[in-house]
């Protein structure tokens, strides 16, 4: 790294970028002070609401530590945890541009120009800006990501044990706020033996880190739904024929061969097929099946079998499925939400809060610190509001392409968008000897990372958020590789000239 390159500087490059995302974002919360309480909201907000209102410490297996954790307190804050959220997670959101930059500045040459490039086009990315306003657990798992990377640099930083330490803590951190972080926590570890070298060697702290870890992993989650969600990702791949399980085989013969008749548009449809495999209803598959949804351990022995049957016998096409549904969420992340409009964003909130008020109506006064009479009210004259900067950051956002997604003859199709040609033409600069140890770091826990939820999880764009700045580094690394090597080749030229 040069010299030159420092806190302070990095600080002053993303500048501009920190200054465009604060504006989007005062912008929105100006137009809607509250965050989305979406589907998976509850299940975060339900441990604060547990030790508020029965006063019993309790985390869902699913939603378990950070996360969850830092709800705790929300109700005692100044103002509810509709409004605190979404400003906490905002601010969050431009702190990791700054991680972003400093990633950025070491791992190029002319970091004067693609540190601004990079955190500028990162500060609009649609899916960060939206879901730092939803009470969901992404902002976070982004943020400790980005720290974690930004750990290792300058490149062989990790042979210090002391930052080696640190950096093992924050990948812990990453696993403790969503199960998907498993990918990533592996990946870092893996990166870390290049450069602090033996594992063996690294000290009872950092092995403590990577007990920590461990104890997080095996303490999070639910191994049934992963199970369930796995055999929909399969399912056009299961074998009908068999004497094990043989009922079951039966009674999903007619939902496999459909989803066979897909083709190669299962990937696009796998959202139609999953809640079916769970639901205990017997007209959904049949009564056999709908039987075994009530039976939690068999159930999902039964999935995994299943499944890990049917990746075996078709590994290639299982690969095909994963890698289809990774191109249709980065072919999809750039389209702005139309829930950043308020009229949308209440509109939709309304239909989800409707029965909540019906059932859970103590939750809700404890999110938005009001009863219902009053949030109507407030809804109301919510929805008389604009969001500025709604439609510039929309036409912003169109152009941030990775992939483009099309219709041919009734067929959806997908093709590299400039920006995914850049990042895969920077992925291949970082398996060049020079590069490979700095670069993995970014690529090696986004893989796994991305390989591992995909693998289960159908084609939502929001899983590629974690990883989607990784994308954005590497083709800066693009561009950097090219543009010094037009001016090495520009010097030559001029020395052999004179």
């Amino acid at each position: 790294m040069n010299a030159a390159f420092g806190w302070r500087r990095c600080l002053l490059l993303c500048l501009p970028a920190i200054l465009v995302g604060a504006a989007i974002r005062v912008a929105f919360l100006t137009a809607i002070p509250e965050g989305f309480y979406g589907a998976d909201s509850p299940s975060y907000f339900v441990a604060a609401e547990r030790i508020w209102q029965e006063h019993r410490i309790s985390f869902p297996a699913r939603r378990r530590w950070l996360y969850p954790l830092l709800l705790v307190p929300s109700p005692a804050l100044l103002v509810s945890p509709a409004r605190s959220a979404p400003v906490l997670q905002h601010l969050l959101g431009l702190a990791t541009l700054f991680g972003i930059g400093w990633i950025t500045g070491c791992l190029t040459k002319l970091r004067n120009l693609w540190i601004p490039a990079v955190t500028l086009i990162a500060a609009i990315l649609p899916q960060m800006v939206w879901d730092e306003h939803e009470l969901i657990s992404e902002t976070v798992f982004l943020a400790l990501f980005v720290l974690t990377a930004a750990l290792a640099m300058p490149p062989g930083a990790l042979k210090d044990r002391k930052r080696l330490f640190w950096f093992l803590l924050s990948a812990a951190a990453v696993a403790s706020v969503k199960p998907h972080g498993r990918g990533i926590w592996l990946g870092c570890v893996v990166f870390a033996v290049l450069p602090a070298g033996n594992p063996f060697k690294w000290g009872g702290k950092c092995w403590g880190a990577l007990g920590a870890a461990a104890l997080i992993i095996l303490t999070s989650g639910e191994k049934q739904q992963g199970d369930w969600l796995l055999l929909s990702s399969t399912l056009p791949l299961v074998k009908l024929e068999g004497s094990k399980w043989k009922e079951y085989r039966d009674s999903l013969r007619p939902i496999v061969l459909r989803a066979r008749a897909e083709g190669d548009q299962y990937p696009w449809d796998q959202k139609g097929y999953k809640k079916p495999l769970s639901d205990p209803d017997p007209s959904k598959i049949g009564p056999v099946w709908a039987g075994l949804t009530t039976r939690e351990k068999e159930f999902s022995k039964v999935c995994a079998g299943l499944a890990r049957e049917a990746i075996l016998d078709h590994p290639f096409a299982f690969a095909n499925i994963t890698a289809t549904k990774i191109g249709i969420a980065f072919a999809n992340c750039d389209i702005l939400d139309p829930k950043l409009e308020p009229p949308a964003f209440w509109e939709l909130q309304q239909t989800v809060n409707d029965d909540r008020w019906k059932n859970h109506p103590s939750e809700l006064r404890l999110f938005y610190g009001m009863d219902q009479a009053d949030y109507e009210k407030k809804v109301a004259e919510r929805q008389t509001r604009h969001n500025p900067l709604y439609l510039p950051l929309k036409a912003a956002a169109s152009r941030v392409a990775w992939m483009h997604e099309y219709k041919d003859a009734g067929k959806y199709r997908l093709a590299p968008g400039w920006l995914g040609v850049l990042a895969l033409l920077g992925l291949l600069f970082c398996f060049t000897p020079a590069r490979f140890a700095a670069t993995s770091v970014l690529w090696l826990p986004a893989f796994l990372y991305l390989l591992t939820v995909f693998a289960i999880a159908d084609r939502k764009a929001e899983y590629v958020q974690p990883v989607e700045w990784i994308g954005l580094v590497l083709a800066a690394i693009a561009l950097d590789v090219v543009a010094s090597g037009f001016h090495r080749w520009i010097l030559t030229s001029r020395s052999e000239k004179s």
